[in-house]
């Protein structure tokens, strides 16, 4: 079985669209014009934590794929009615980490620096859990002694991101983290 952390999620699937096998899946991705180019992806049960057979292969081949605004309508080889896309719905639509898009120079993912060391003004603080959008701005969650804090993840806090030595370095503002 392939290792999940070698994939990343870029859909998921959430409803039967008519009666031809065809599924509603949202985005989980930046870029949704990827969807254009796939022709095979993978499906990832959440509650089991285990990829999906395809009958005995693991990739699920895309015969159709139309990007729509917020979603993308696919229809899967072998699932030709409502009812056969019916065990899909909840499922991740994931892809080979090496196939994901690759960036401009100084710019990652969230995902890149969770677990990096966060310092501020040169002081170690903790480890970044995870990444929290609230519309207005992005706040990174730091672990500090057993304690979640959260940080705006803007230019005026974040002085430099190191995502290869994960080390992000900030300079809060004083009684910020009182």
């Amino acid at each position: 079985m392939p290792d999940k952390n070698d994939f990343i999620a870029v859909g998921k699937i959430v409803k039967p669209i008519g009666v031809k096998g065809n599924v509603k899946a949202i985005y989980l991705t930046d870029f949704p014009d990827r969807f254009n180019s796939l022709s095979k992806v993978f499906l990832f049960d959440e509650r089991k934590e285990e990829f999906r057979k395809n009958y005995s292969a693991l990739e699920f081949n895309i015969s159709d794929c139309k990007p729509l605004n917020g979603y993308v309508n696919l229809k899967f080889e072998g699932y030709e009615d409502k009812n056969s896309v019916s065990e899909l719905i909840g499922q991740l639509i994931m892809i080979p980490e090496t196939e994901r898009v690759k960036l401009p120079e100084d710019n990652f993912y969230f995902y890149d620096l969770i677990g990096s060391e966060v310092f501020d003004n040169g002081k170690r603080l903790g480890t970044i859990e995870s990444f929290t959008d609230f519309g207005s701005g992005d706040l990174v969650n730091i672990n500090i002694g057993g304690k979640t804090v959260m940080i705006p993840f803007r230019k005026e806090f974040v002085k430099k991101v190191d995502v290869k030595n994960k080390r992000v370095d900030l300079e809060l503002i004083e009684g910020f983290l009182e």
